[in-house]
């Protein structure tokens, strides 16, 4: 049992974990038929528009013609489906700092890793994970485009491999086991077991002692028709931007003010620019986990970060007492409270949010005052 009395302390002036969750670029791909391996590239192609100039402040020229060059991504002709495919490694990262200038801090975060591992807390997190891949959040809007759609999620070691229907879950509110095996496609009894396996394998990936990670390949496959746009990731140009405001006569054909995410990829002898999603917007979808925050404003999950920031808003949720900061000072009482722990249901918000920080990686380090 953890003595009280001890000195826990979970701040140092130099501290860091290194990212538990590696996820790669998701490529988009129009399918042709039933069979989803017969993939075709989707590319970034450019197109001229002729809007109008729309926003506030625009003044004399309000409502004048305003032509503009746009990147667009579509479902090429004879082709009726759209697949994105990326794969995700799960490491045990969070049980030791990555840096840290403080021994005695270091053995602190060790033992209330080891703690939240005995008290089965990665087990949790690894079923919120496998919901978010389930419920295909991180197509985004994309999702938003099909009504028949699956998420197909491969283990590559043990070769477990499941299809969901993500129609079948919510977004707002996690989904148990019960509610992710009934989102399974198809054999729902041996689904079970091996969805119990999957979830045990992402948590050991996350937890285990000798650096053995857990990696798994994720498809989201949907019905759409040609013609139909997709939505990459879009690029962040704020160099463009604000040129633009500051002169908007620069805008020409020849520069695109809007660029999606794209990679080269080597196609019938060319290299064409193929359309992506960014490995951060995947795992920002894959973190919106953080169910803790007890804000009635926005009862819904967020993606774990320290102040529980939202980006689309601006807002952030965790500013008070229950930033990861704040928490992160009651060391010896986190550590007890897992101690304690008999089933995994007894397990504090408290530790189930520090501990998704340190998956999620990054500098937490306390500035001398």
């Amino acid at each position: 049992m953890t003595d009280l009395n001890q000195n826990n302390s979970l701040v140092a002036g130099m501290l860091s974990f290194a990212r538990s969750i590696q996820v790669t670029e998701g490529l988009f791909y129009a399918t042709k038929n039933k069979n989803s391996n017969d993939l075709t590239p989707i590319e970034i192609v450019e197109k001229g528009v002729r809007g109008q100039t729309s926003h506030d402040g625009a003044g004399d020229k309000a409502g004048l013609s305003n032509p503009q060059t746009v990147e667009h991504a579509i479902i090429p002709q004879e082709h009726f489906g759209l697949s994105i495919r990326f794969s995700v490694r799960f490491m045990p990262f969070s049980l030791s700092p990555h840096s840290c200038d403080n021994q005695e801090v270091t053995r602190t975060y060790v033992r209330l890793a080891k703690a939240y591992r005995n008290a089965d807390g990665f087990r949790e997190l690894s079923r919120l994970y496998i919901w978010n891949l389930a419920n295909a959040r991180f197509a985004w809007r994309n999702r938003f485009q099909s009504d028949k759609q699956k998420v197909i999620i491969e283990e590559i070691d043990q070769g477990i491999k499941l299809a969901f229907n993500p129609l079948k879950l919510r977004l707002d509110e996690s989904a148990k086991l019960d509610q992710l095996v009934a989102a399974l496609i198809e054999d729902n009894e041996k689904g079970k077991e091996k969805l119990e396996e999957l979830i045990n394998r992402v948590a050991k990936g996350l937890s285990n002692d000798d650096n053995n990670a857990c990696t798994i390949k994720v498809e989201f496959n949907a019905k759409m028709e040609p013609g139909q746009e997709v939505f990459p990731s879009q690029e962040y140009l704020r160099d463009s931007i604000k040129k633009q405001r500051e002169n908007p006569k620069s805008i020409h054909y020849g520069k695109p003010l809007k660029v999606l995410a794209s990679l080269s990829t080597p196609y019938k002898g060319t290299e064409i620019r193929h359309a992506s999603m960014h490995s951060q917007k995947i795992g920002a979808a894959i973190r919106h986990i953080d169910t803790w925050h007890d804000d009635q404003t926005h009862p819904y999950p967020i993606a774990v970060n320290p102040f529980g920031g939202i980006q689309d808003t601006g807002s952030a949720l965790r500013r008070g007492d229950n930033s990861f900061y704040k928490l992160r000072e009651n060391g010896s009482e986190l550590i007890a409270g897992l101690d304690k722990v008999v089933q995994p249901e007894e397990i504090s918000p408290e530790a189930h949010f520090i501990m998704a920080n340190l998956i999620r990686g990054g500098v937490f380090g306390k500035k001398k005052e």
